[in-house]
């Protein structure tokens, strides 16, 4: 057993994309989801996993330039729903999910253009000395708390930990003209997932190493791969899915009640929410998640589905 017990970390959690696929006008972070948000219950299920176990030195979450607001609406600031979301603390008494984010400095990012710039501006906001630096995509709100421990215990040993599950279909690489170049061996593939962990200070001289050599990269374990040295895959979760597109939605059991409480229950199917998002139908919206985030604000080349994230085994 690694040592984690007084471990640093710092948690980076990403929300600054579009949600241009997702469609209805929303932002997929700010979908209601239990008795919050799809952003407010990620951050909850990351601080009850981490807060026993972990010295947390910096909570970080990036957003669209000039949603500051709206991405604190979002996590459980709002006054409406403030008191009825509760979340652990590490002492075991009950507090709100706002005291509880906010007793660990919560920081609200702006992003950049493309998730890799989102996230050097979130690795620029760390002000502690965590040994290990979590980014996770707000869009998993499925994340379990064994999965994080897991990655965390990972990078503690091998410097560089990711999720990654065998992609069920067979794999094939194409060419510009779409046409089979390479038959890959599905065996030896993985589809990554978050939280990516990694040593933090390596993983920030390797951003820094990339923002100046010409490449785009999809992901942190590629920069970390370029620059630092080999990630260590564990066993994902089929669960841990990213919400993209709109069949995903059907994976979230969330309710919306027409008196904007979202803690309430009417039983409102997640596909029939969908559908009313999509038509317009505002008056199913909970207030803090009903205004657009502009299209000049919002940063769609974040959003990468699960299945554009591959790695070798």
């Amino acid at each position: 057993m690694m040592r984690m017990i007084h471990s640093k970390i710092a948690i980076i959690i990403t929300a600054a994309g579009s949600s241009t696929r997702i469609g209805g006008g929303i932002k997929k972070e700010y979908l209601p989801y239990k008795n919050g948000t799809v952003l407010s219950v990620c951050a909850e299920t990351f601080l009850n996993a981490c807060c026993d176990l972990f010295e947390i030195t910096d909570f970080i979450v990036t957003c669209p330039v000039g949603g500051v607001e709206k991405c604190r609406e979002a996590l459980g600031y709002a006054d409406c729903h403030a008191a009825s979301q509760l979340a652990m603390t590490g002492e075991g008494t009950q507090r709100t999910r706002a005291d509880a984010v906010s007793q660990y400095d919560l920081t609200i990012v702006e992003g950049a253009d493309t998730r890799q710039k989102s996230v050097y501006n979130g690795l620029l906001a760390v002000k502690g000395n965590p040994d290990i630096v979590l980014i996770h995509d707000g869009a998993r709100p499925f994340v379990t708390k064994e999965l994080i421990v897991d990655a965390v215990q990972a990078a503690l040993e091998y410097g560089a930990s990711v999720p990654g599950i065998t992609p069920t279909d067979t794999q094939k690489e194409i060419d510009g003209d779409g046409f089979i170049v390479r038959h890959l061996v599905r065996s030896s593939l993985t589809a990554v997932q978050t939280p990516q962990c990694f040593d933090f200070k390596k993983l920030f001289e390797a951003h820094k190493n990339a923002r100046n050599d010409g490449r785009e990269y999809t992901d942190d374990t590629e920069i970390w791969g370029q620059y630092c040295g080999r990630v260590r895959v564990i066993k994902g979760d089929v669960n841990n899915i990213k919400i993209t597109y709109p069949a995903d939605l059907e994976k979230i059991d969330y309710r919306v009640k027409p008196d904007n409480d979202m803690s309430a229950d009417d039983g409102m199917s997640a596909k029939r929410c969908h559908s009313e998002l999509v038509s317009g139908s505002e008056n199913e919206i909970p207030n803090q998640v009903r205004n657009d985030i502009s299209a000049e604000n919002d940063i769609d080349s974040e959003e990468d589905p699960d299945d554009s994230s591959w790695a070798w085994l």
